[in-house]
């Protein structure tokens, strides 16, 4: 009979080399999951090279290498399921042409005022993507609805835009607009708008996590309607608004954001406008049902600042329709004019401010 130690240390074996051929087998299906569809230099043209790519359903991954891409007219991505990789958004650069009236890269239909169908299961990552800086308009001439943004997605569903550098845009740098939804901006450096860093027109869930969104000259965050969105651990300082602009945003959360040195407010709680002179807003357009949750306010004009009129007000909720729980203020005082007429929009729930060393020390004095 065998020796039943012999046995068992065969057995012992076989499943190690099982377990060998499972790990080679997953990191084999890793890699030719991550694996280059397309490599594309810096010498070729990069949209023949995305037009050139086959339809044949599968997803596309298109790997640019190190260097710069100079461009002079914008990179538009039309077909679904593509990862568009670059080497680091310090290595590899898509860069518009100086003074060029034109958007970098748009996702989706650029020649229909109102794109025609969705752009779908779209990424981009690991890029830099410089805006040409300042031109005469901030819409492109030829395409007067299509702004100059750095990035543009067009009716886009499940997007991701990750680990990115964007700069210098002549409008926003992240744009998406026509009810885009499910899109993830992800450890992204936004800085250098002419308008706004992030702006995001009729926009479906949306997560933005991780970024820091700087020195813009608007706001870092505009919103003209959101919804069932999350905004959180962002740092989003020296805009030259405000750090959110928040116009007819709904059931949306926002959570442990760095909101600091903004020359407005913090957040900015307000309505979708009608008309600007006068400022007159949509009826029940102001934002509501949002939960901000542990932000950080530092050193901006305000903390949070709201503005409301007849017709987009907080009259007819039982309680203040947006909650402010957790929050801390340093040298950002909260500023709600009206509520006595309009009523009161904003509920504070364990927010605080805290006393800075100077404000002791003038205390003192």
């Amino acid at each position: 009979m065998a020796d039943a130690g012999a046995i068992r240390k065969t057995g012992q074996r076989f499943v190690l080399i099982l377990l060998g051929l499972f790990v080679l087998n997953s990191m084999a299906w890793a890699d030719s999951r991550n694996a280059c569809s397309r490599r594309v230099t810096t010498g070729e043209d990069l949209q023949v090279a995305l037009d050139g790519l086959p339809e044949n359903g599968s997803h596309q991954i298109v790997c640019l290498d190190a260097g710069t891409f100079h461009l002079q007219d914008m990179v538009v991505l039309e077909r679904n399921n593509l990862t568009l990789r670059g080497a680091g958004p310090d290595k590899t650069i898509l860069q518009m042409a100086s003074g060029v009236s034109s958007p970098v890269l748009v996702l989706g239909d650029a020649h229909h005022q109102e794109p025609q169908r969705p752009i779908r299961q779209v990424i981009v990552e690991g890029l830099g993507i410089h805006g040409g800086g300042h031109s005469d308009s901030e819409f492109r001439p030829d395409l007067p609805y299509l702004s100059n943004s750095g990035l543009i997605v067009r009716r886009g569903e499940q997007i991701t835009l990750r680990n990115l550098e964007l700069n210098d845009c002549r409008s926003a740098c992240l744009l998406t607009e026509y009810h885009s939804k499910d899109v993830l901006m992800e450890n992204n450096h936004v800085s250098g708008a002419e308008w706004d860093g992030i702006s995001l027109n009729r926009a479906g869930p949306t997560r933005i996590i991780g970024n820091t969104i700087e020195n813009n000259t608007a706001a870092g965050i505009t919103v003209e309607f959101m919804e069932g969105s999350e905004i959180r651990n962002n740092v989003i300082a020296n805009n030259g608004s405000h750090g959110l602009y928040l116009a007819d945003a709904e059931h949306n959360r926002f959570e442990k954001n760095m909101i600091r040195t903004n020359a407005g407010a913090g957040v900015f709680l307000t309505c979708s406008v009608r008309d600007r002179d006068p400022v007159l807003c949509w009826d029940n357009s102001f934002s509501r049902d949002n939960t901000f949750v542990d932000n950080r306010f530092e050193h901006n004009r305000f903390g949070y600042q709201v503005a409301v009129d007849k017709a987009a007000n907080c009259l007819d909720f039982p309680s203040p329709p947006n909650v402010s729980r957790g929050d801390t203020f340093v040298d950002s005082p909260n500023h709600e004019p009206a509520w006595e007429e309009y009523g009161h929009c904003l509920a504070y729930d364990g927010s605080k401010a805290v006393e800075t060393v100077s404000q002791k020390e003038a205390g003192a004095r």
